[in-house]
């Protein structure tokens, strides 16, 4: 099969079923070609090394890739994400679809529902049928983000995503809830199939050097390591509220260790100094093959969102990489994500937004032996090998892509 990859984001942008998904079709016997947006998330300008023009053309590992101009904005702003993700559906299907070549079936990866705008133009003008891979589920999560509040215009996103539904050939989506909500919506389900994500990192047993290892990680303590994004979603004021009622407690065994950057970032960093918090540390963003050292040099591994409806059927990618790094998870999410840390039996679960419930949960943590510790990430390791592995997701990915094009 030709296959062209539709995807705002991609390589070196840290995003899923990118590079990885691209090369593994074509070890497969496909030819791949991706049409995607110039880098800037999550940092919100143009990735050093790369300048926006009329379109570029690269071969990224042996996949070819055509850049098209796009408006780099990923901050908390609703109408710069809005005009973020439309511009890119714009250039994609006013300059990009005349530099493809004819694929025989088009992947769509919809992290906005604008993405599927060039991927219905094919479809429409050359009969190429496209598979909709659902990743977030709109207009749920803006919803959920609070960029759009007004009712009539997530009713009004609703009405799209219904449209991009009917006109995908086969759509996927990466969780139970997901596959549930769309079935509540009308899609039949002959037409859907659950297929999980697989974690993108570069997981491997490379160790910080000392000098870092002296300067993040205390030997003496249990740490604790949140590795992403600092958004508005992930609500990590409440974990801010947790090492304020430990400090006040006395207890000084925990340290909380922020590895990112994002839109919440500055107010966080406040709040720790507002709050005088000396078991809170920041470590600024680095590239994604280094991220494995520092969650090989943490004791367990953070993940949590705000309390909403929409994240009890969600799985944030970094689960994922946790449970592939071999270390235990506390995790601060309920549905979807909780049901496969209680499967994996791989950590413990709190409440979303319960600053209370993690401290109780942190205190059974440091009742735990080392050996008891390593246990649990090790069957975190054996589950995510076993049920969420790329290979498995890409064999569905592939025979619904095949299916479709024989169709």
């Amino acid at each position: 099969m030709k296959v062209l990859i539709l995807k705002r984001l991609f390589n070196p942008e840290p995003t899923a079923k990118s590079l990885d998904f691209a090369k593994e079709l074509v070890a497969r016997g496909h030819k791949v070609e991706v049409l995607t947006g110039f880098p800037s998330y999550p940092i919100g300008k143009i990735y050093p090394g790369y300048k926006q023009r009329f379109y570029q053309r690269e071969k990224m590992e042996g996949i070819e890739i055509i850049r098209v101009p796009i408006y780099p904005s990923h901050d908390d702003s609703s109408l710069n994400r809005f005009i973020h993700y439309f511009s890119y559906a714009l250039t994609a299907s006013l300059i990009g679809l005349f530099l493809v070549k004819k694929p025989d079936v088009c992947f769509v990866y919809q992290g906005a529902i604008s993405t599927a705008i060039p991927a219905i133009i094919l479809k429409k003008l050359r009969g190429i049928p496209f598979l909709y891979d659902i990743n977030d589920l709109w207009p749920e999560s803006v919803a959920a983000s609070g960029m759009i509040k007004n009712n009539w215009a997530l009713k009004l996103i609703n009405v799209w995503c219904n449209f991009n539904y009917v006109n995908a050939n086969f759509i996927t989506v990466a969780t139970p809830g997901f596959y549930k909500r769309l079935i509540s919506k009308g899609i039949s389900e002959e037409k859907l199939e659950i297929v999980s994500n697989w974690s993108r990192d570069i997981i491997s047993d490379d160790k910080l050097p000392k000098t870092l290892m002296e300067s993040y990680f205390d030997d003496t303590k249990i740490n604790i390591l949140y590795a992403g994004n600092l958004g508005i979603v992930q609500s990590l004021k409440t974990i801010l509220k947790t090492a304020k009622k430990l400090r006040d407690e006395g207890n000084q065994k925990i340290k909380f260790i922020f590895l990112g950057g994002g839109a919440d970032e500055i107010s966080l960093k406040e709040t720790v100094k507002k709050w005088n918090l000396d078991n809170i540390l920041f470590i600024p963003r680095v590239v994604s093959s280094e991220v494995t050292k520092y969650l090989n040099a943490a004791d367990f591994l953070l993940v949590h969102l705000k309390k909403n409806e929409l994240f009890k059927i969600t799985i944030p990618s970094k689960i994922l990489a946790y449970l592939k790094a071999g270390k235990p998870i506390l995790m601060g999410l309920e549905g979807d994500a909780k049901d496969i840390l209680v499967n994996a039996q791989a950590g413990y679960t709190f409440e979303p937004d319960n600053s209370e419930d993690l401290e109780k949960q942190i205190k059974k943590m440091m009742l735990l032996s080392n050996a008891e510790i390593e246990k649990m990430g090790q069957r975190g390791k054996a589950y995510y090998i076993n049920n969420l592995s790329m290979k498995s997701s890409v064999d569905k990915l592939e025979r619904n892509l095949k299916n479709i094009t024989n169709n």
